[in-house]
């Protein structure tokens, strides 16, 4: 459903945008660039959201649930960040872990 939903916000806002916003990139048309991009920021921000619902809450819970993989905590509230460096530790907490332990540690010690 998440990929349908994304396929459609693509094919529906995403493509029709960025395919009428090549000629005043080329001429450098400051003002229709600044439109085009706000007119990408809110379906960039459904296509972010379905994202990161199918994959982390859906594929990698279905992953889980086939490897009997028992901790399932592959993000913790990072809606509710108030900083950068909160929601950057928050969002994906795989990938936060493993930077930890394979990058930030080694350099610190």
């Amino acid at each position: 459903v998440c990929v349908a939903l994304m396929s459609v916000i693509a094919e529906q806002f995403v493509v029709p945008t960025l395919k009428r916003s090549t000629v005043p990139v080329l001429s450098f048309d400051v003002l229709q660039i600044i439109t085009a991009i706000m007119k990408l920021s809110v379906p960039n921000v459904y296509l972010w959201l379905f994202m990161f619902m199918a994959l982390f809450h859906l594929w990698l819970n279905i992953l889980a649930e086939l490897t009997f993989f028992g901790d399932r905590l592959f993000y913790k509230e990072w809606w509710n960040a108030t900083k950068l460096e909160d929601y950057w530790r928050l969002w994906n907490l795989p990938v936060h872990n493993w930077l930890v332990k394979h990058v930030f540690l080694p350099i610190v010690n």
